[in-house]
């Protein structure tokens, strides 16, 4: 008898930690291994079953298939209210192929939003989340199998040369800046004409929809390894219309990531020095998201330097860094459009 109501007891215990977190009792919780990195089936699989978990509060949807056949995903969180309209705060990562902490922070931040959901109530309370951990799914495999180094997508571009670079594929100050954008061989290269990929497209046609049904508010695009918040323009020298409150949202991401970490961060408008055309920033805030940064994340910790590739047993630390940078902006972001 006391066997059987122990059991009973347990299992609402289960059941009721299992409701607060609105995890389905048929699958529970993935966890997030932030011992390695994944790799690009592994982060679908992750979206796929943490989606399958809290189905009431998560959804995925295919926004295209890329030259070498593999799907674009984004997840969408919300507090799981079902109210229709709320702003979105729209995240992406992995535009530059050989970035490889980018997808692990875009990761980091759906699980903290996922199951820290008490903690993060206001960051969903009246906004969705929207976050495309990979768009760049093709050079992220080469990089990882074939070439370190690989920035672009793998398109072929006629002879040997392939890939573009996705951030100077937007039809915002295209080819403005660097002449090796025009070089079909070159890591810059702008592509044959603005949007010219699957994966900007994609990224681009959210964007639009966003804007269109009034939900956009904030765009974060998470680079490596300049440790920096930048934000509009890139493609002109000339300040962005709001630029003080851009500014103080840059500065707020920057000053916790630096507490974070103890590593200097700064922030800055991209194009000052050094104008280039074709990002998702610029065209982000061209169409109608009134906040939008680039976000760079460190490329080192302490003494150890690692450009694009953190050793694997600071990628949890460095995840958390880049989740308490982009909370802070987030906030902000909400203080500004309530």
């Amino acid at each position: 008898m006391r066997s059987a109501l122990f059991a009973l007891l347990l299992s609402i215990t289960l059941f009721n930690r299992t409701a607060s977190f609105g995890v389905s009792r048929r699958q529970a919780a993935p966890t997030l291994d932030t011992d390695d990195y994944y790799s690009y089936n592994g982060i679908l699989q992750y979206l796929d079953e943490l989606t399958a978990a809290f189905p009431q509060r998560l959804q995925t949807r295919d926004v295209g298939t890329t030259y070498e056949n593999r799907t674009l995903r984004t997840i969408t969180i919300t507090n799981g209210d079902g109210r229709a309209g709320k702003k979105v705060i729209f995240v992406v990562a992995t535009e530059h192929a050989r970035e490889w902490l980018t997808p692990v922070a875009a990761l980091y931040t759906v699980e903290q939003l996922v199951l820290n959901v008490a903690a993060n109530a206001e960051l969903l309370r009246d906004y969705d989340w929207m976050v495309l951990p990979v768009v760049n799914p093709d050079g992220y495999e080469y990089s990882h199998s074939m070439d370190k180094y690989w920035r672009s997508n793998r398109s072929p571009n006629g002879g040997d040369c392939f890939g573009t670079n996705l951030n100077r594929n937007y039809d915002i100050g295209w080819l403005t800046g660097y002449v090796a954008q025009t070089d079909p061989c070159h890591e810059h290269y702008a592509g044959s004409k603005p949007f010219s990929e699957i994966e900007t497209r994609a990224v681009r046609d959210i964007m639009l929809d966003l804007t269109a049904s009034g939900r956009a508010v904030m765009f974060l695009t998470l680079h490596s390894r300049q440790r920096c918040v930048y934000y509009p323009w890139v493609h002109k020298s000339t300040p962005a219309e709001n630029v003080q409150r851009l500014r103080e949202v840059a500065q707020v991401g920057a000053e916790a990531l630096q507490r974070a970490g103890g590593t200097e961060f700064t922030f800055e408008q991209a194009g000052v020095e050094d104008p280039f055309g074709g990002t998702s920033l610029d065209y982000a805030y061209s169409v109608g998201f009134p906040l939008a940064f680039a976000l760079e994340l460190s490329g080192v910790r302490g003494d150890n330097v690692f450009d694009f590739w953190p050793p694997t047993n600071l990628l949890k630390d460095l995840a958390e860094d880049s989740w308490l940078g982009i909370r802070a902006m987030a906030v902000k972001a909400i203080e500004y459009y309530p």
